[in-house]
Protein backbone atom coordinates (compact mmCIF):
# COMPACT_ATOMS: atom_id res chain seq x y z
CA UNK A 1 0.00 0.00 0.00
CA UNK A 2 2.74 2.45 1.00
CA UNK A 3 4.76 1.54 -2.12
CA UNK A 4 1.76 2.39 -4.34
CA UNK A 5 1.26 5.74 -2.60
CA UNK A 6 4.99 6.51 -2.96
CA UNK A 7 4.85 5.59 -6.67
CA UNK A 8 1.78 7.80 -7.26
CA UNK A 9 3.41 10.66 -5.35
CA UNK A 10 6.60 10.46 -7.43
CA UNK A 11 4.62 10.28 -10.67
CA UNK A 12 2.74 13.45 -9.69
CA UNK A 13 6.00 15.10 -8.65
CA UNK A 14 7.65 14.27 -11.95
CA UNK A 15 4.83 16.05 -13.75
CA UNK A 16 5.04 19.04 -11.40
CA UNK A 17 8.84 19.38 -11.73
CA UNK A 18 8.90 19.09 -15.50
CA UNK A 19 9.80 15.38 -15.46
CA UNK A 20 13.50 16.13 -15.67
CA UNK A 21 15.72 13.28 -16.64
CA UNK A 22 18.99 12.24 -15.09
CA UNK A 23 20.98 14.58 -12.84
CA UNK A 24 24.64 15.43 -12.38
CA UNK A 25 25.49 17.19 -9.14
CA UNK A 26 28.69 18.73 -7.76
CA UNK A 27 29.00 19.79 -4.13
CA UNK A 28 31.25 21.28 -1.45
CA UNK A 29 30.74 21.05 2.25
CA UNK A 30 31.89 20.22 5.73
CA UNK A 31 32.19 16.86 7.48
CA UNK A 32 31.81 16.72 11.26
CA UNK A 33 33.15 13.30 12.36
CA UNK A 34 32.27 11.70 15.69
CA UNK A 35 33.85 8.60 17.26
CA UNK A 36 35.91 7.77 14.17
CA UNK A 37 39.33 6.73 15.44
CA UNK A 38 42.02 9.07 14.10
CA UNK A 39 39.49 11.42 12.47
CA UNK A 40 38.67 14.17 14.95
CA UNK A 41 38.77 17.53 13.15
CA UNK A 42 36.01 19.26 11.19
CA UNK A 43 36.98 18.53 7.58
CA UNK A 44 36.21 20.11 4.20
CA UNK A 45 34.65 17.73 1.68
CA UNK A 46 33.82 17.77 -2.01
CA UNK A 47 32.25 15.35 -4.45
CA UNK A 48 29.56 14.61 -6.94
CA UNK A 49 26.44 12.57 -7.60
CA UNK A 50 24.74 11.02 -10.60
CA UNK A 51 20.98 10.64 -10.28
CA UNK A 52 18.88 8.29 -12.37
CA UNK A 53 15.15 9.01 -12.40
CA UNK A 54 13.03 5.90 -12.13
CA UNK A 55 9.43 5.90 -13.17
CA UNK A 56 7.93 4.68 -9.95
CA UNK A 57 10.32 4.78 -7.00
CA UNK A 58 11.95 8.21 -7.18
CA UNK A 59 15.57 9.03 -7.92
CA UNK A 60 18.45 6.59 -7.52
CA UNK A 61 21.65 8.52 -6.72
CA UNK A 62 25.21 7.24 -6.96
CA UNK A 63 27.65 9.47 -5.12
CA UNK A 64 31.30 10.08 -4.41
CA UNK A 65 32.74 12.29 -1.64
CA UNK A 66 36.35 12.93 -0.73
CA UNK A 67 38.24 14.56 2.13
CA UNK A 68 41.97 15.24 2.04
CA UNK A 69 42.85 17.53 4.96
CA UNK A 70 44.35 17.56 8.47
CA UNK A 71 46.31 14.37 7.70
CA UNK A 72 43.13 12.42 6.85
CA UNK A 73 42.18 10.82 3.53
CA UNK A 74 38.50 9.81 3.57
CA UNK A 75 36.66 8.60 0.48
CA UNK A 76 33.01 7.60 0.46
CA UNK A 77 31.04 5.93 -2.33
CA UNK A 78 27.28 5.86 -1.78
CA UNK A 79 24.02 4.65 -3.30
CA UNK A 80 20.75 6.31 -2.29
CA UNK A 81 17.06 6.32 -3.02
CA UNK A 82 15.69 9.89 -3.01
CA UNK A 83 12.18 11.29 -2.82
CA UNK A 84 11.42 14.87 -3.88
CA UNK A 85 8.73 16.65 -1.89
CA UNK A 86 7.25 19.83 -3.43
CA UNK A 87 7.20 22.67 -0.90
CA UNK A 88 6.13 25.57 -3.10
CA UNK A 89 6.77 26.73 -6.64
CA UNK A 90 10.44 26.12 -7.60
CA UNK A 91 11.31 24.74 -4.12
CA UNK A 92 11.51 21.02 -3.38
CA UNK A 93 12.33 19.28 -0.14
CA UNK A 94 14.37 16.10 -0.57
CA UNK A 95 14.69 13.04 1.61
CA UNK A 96 17.03 10.14 0.93
CA UNK A 97 18.72 7.13 2.49
CA UNK A 98 21.08 4.41 1.41
CA UNK A 99 24.35 2.52 1.72
CA UNK A 100 27.93 3.77 2.00
CA UNK A 101 31.36 2.32 1.38
CA UNK A 102 34.21 4.15 3.15
CA UNK A 103 37.89 3.87 2.29
CA UNK A 104 39.97 6.00 4.64
CA UNK A 105 43.32 6.60 6.30
CA UNK A 106 43.14 8.18 9.77
CA UNK A 107 45.80 10.58 11.10
CA UNK A 108 49.05 8.72 11.76
CA UNK A 109 47.98 5.45 10.12
CA UNK A 110 50.15 3.75 7.51
CA UNK A 111 47.34 1.83 5.84
CA UNK A 112 43.78 2.51 4.80
CA UNK A 113 40.68 1.03 6.39
CA UNK A 114 37.51 -0.12 4.63
CA UNK A 115 34.07 0.11 6.28
CA UNK A 116 30.47 -0.07 5.16
CA UNK A 117 27.64 1.98 6.60
CA UNK A 118 24.27 3.64 6.17
CA UNK A 119 23.13 7.20 5.68
CA UNK A 120 19.98 9.32 5.76
CA UNK A 121 19.66 12.88 4.63
CA UNK A 122 17.38 15.71 3.78
CA UNK A 123 17.62 19.06 2.13
CA UNK A 124 16.25 21.63 -0.24
CA UNK A 125 16.47 22.04 -4.01
CA UNK A 126 15.76 25.43 -5.61
CA UNK A 127 14.96 25.65 -9.33
CA UNK A 128 17.21 28.28 -10.98
CA UNK A 129 16.71 27.65 -14.73
CA UNK A 130 15.52 24.97 -17.15
CA UNK A 131 18.39 22.63 -16.30
CA UNK A 132 20.06 24.18 -13.21
CA UNK A 133 19.10 23.68 -9.56
CA UNK A 134 20.77 24.72 -6.31
CA UNK A 135 20.87 22.02 -3.63
CA UNK A 136 21.69 22.02 0.08
CA UNK A 137 21.84 18.87 2.19
CA UNK A 138 22.24 17.72 5.74
CA UNK A 139 23.45 14.10 5.67
CA UNK A 140 23.96 11.77 8.66
CA UNK A 141 26.29 8.77 8.20
CA UNK A 142 26.64 5.81 10.55
CA UNK A 143 29.70 3.51 10.53
CA UNK A 144 32.53 4.01 11.09
CA UNK A 145 31.45 6.07 14.08
CA UNK A 146 29.03 8.75 12.96
CA UNK A 147 29.40 11.90 10.93
CA UNK A 148 27.28 14.79 9.86
CA UNK A 149 27.81 16.49 6.50
CA UNK A 150 26.62 19.96 5.46
CA UNK A 151 26.65 20.05 1.64
CA UNK A 152 25.93 22.78 -0.91
CA UNK A 153 26.08 22.45 -4.67
CA UNK A 154 24.70 22.66 -8.16
CA UNK A 155 22.49 20.12 -9.91
CA UNK A 156 22.33 19.88 -13.70
CA UNK A 157 19.22 18.05 -14.89
CA UNK A 158 18.76 16.70 -18.41
CA UNK A 159 15.40 17.16 -20.10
Amino acid sequence: MLALEFADFNRALAQASGDGGDEISLFLGTMLPNQIEGVTEVLPTFGGRYGIRTGSIGMVELGFANVHAEGVDFTTISASLRADLPAMEDFFGIFYGGLDGHYYRPVGADSRKTETGLHVGGGLMVHASDTLWFRSDLKFQAQPGTSLLFLFGLVFRTN
